[in-house]
This record gives C-alpha cells, sequence and structure tokens, in this order.
C-alpha cells in the first residue's frame, strides 16, 4: 500500500510505500530532508533516532572512556540534550577508532535500482537492505560515506543503512 504525504519544507506532494514510515527520506523538489509520516506513527525527533540505528555502541564507548580517565557518570546526559556539532564529534570518533578495525571511505558515484545498490567512485559496489532502499535512492552522487561493521553512513547528516558489498 502507498502512502500518501507533502513535503514539511515546500509542501509538495509525495507518496511511499507504507513500510517507509518513519524512514528518512529527501524530497525530490527541494531537496528537505526528514522522516515519512504515518497516522499510527508517533515519531522521536529526527536527532534521537540517529545514534540508536548504530552509533549509540560508539557513545557508549565514549561513555566509559570518559568514566575510565576521571570524569563524573555521564548516564543522566541524553544526546539530545548535545549540539549537532558534539554528536558529529562523537560520530568523528567513532569513525576514527573504527578505521582501525574495517572499514571504508568514500564518495558516491552511482545509485542504481531504485536504492538497492549503491557505487562508490573506487567502484566498490554495495547491496542495500531492503528496508533502507528508499533512505538510498534519496541520496546523492557525491556525497560522502562510510561504511562500519555493513552499516553505511552518509556523512554529512550521520544518515545510515544496513549494506553488503557485493
Amino acid at each position: 500500500m502507498t502512502i500518501e504525504f507533502s513535503c514539511p519544507n515546500c509542501a509538495s506532494a509525495l507518496k511511499a510505500p507504507d513500510e517507509y514510515v518513519g524512514k528518512l527520506a529527501k524530497c525530490k523538489k527541494c531537496q528537505y530532508r526528514f522522516r515519512i509520516p504515518g497516522d499510527d506513527v508517533e515519531l522521536e525527533p529526527e536527532f534521537e533516532n540517529v545514534p540508536k540505528s548504530g552509533l549509540w555502541p560508539i557513545v557508549s564507548d565514549v561513555r566509559k572512556e570518559l568514566k575510565d580517565l576521571g570524569f563524573p557518570d555521564l548516564k543522566s546526559i541524553s544526546l539530545r540534550d548535545l549540539s549537532d556539532a558534539d554528536v558529529q564529534a562523537i560520530f568523528d570518533w567513532g569513525v576514527r577508532t573504527f578505521r582501525l578495525g574495517s572499514s571504508e571511505q568514500g564518495t558516491i558515484h552511482e545509485i542504481k535500482y531504485e536504492g538497492h545498490l549503491i557505487k562508490l567512485s573506487d567502484d566498490s559496489r554495495w547491496e542495500v537492505d531492503d528496508g533502507d532502499a528508499y533512505t538510498a535512492d534519496g541520496w546523492g552522487e557525491g556525497d560522502e560515506v562510510v561504511v562500519v561493521n555493513g552499516r553505511m553512513y552518509r556523512l554529512d547528516d550521520l544518515e545510515g543503512i544496513e549494506v553488503t558489498k557485493e
């Protein structure tokens, strides 16, 4: 089934399969990024959804390291209390840490098959999980991404999707 909704920025008429309710999307007209609304879905603010989808272990590691350095217990600090710059700094630290393990970074060269395949400028090809293809289809050529543990993150907004290297 398809749901119809309007872009919250430019009011363009849009539609998507109902299984994409709550996923990140980009308006094809104005390029505004937002979560697809739904009748029975109460969405958390977009900021809260990013860390829970793959960055949360990184944040937990940061908290542990700070505690080991003698900082007070930080469990009472919520990510929504941090600025976008602080969350970006945490993410950057995580990416640097994971670079020591298995990660790849690149630029999107092409997105094919309605978001089911992403080709990077290094000619690597990444199959996108069916549930994330709509989100990937909203990404664009030239977007910088990093792949960490089977998850591709677009670096400008930390949006992530599940991927498998071909």
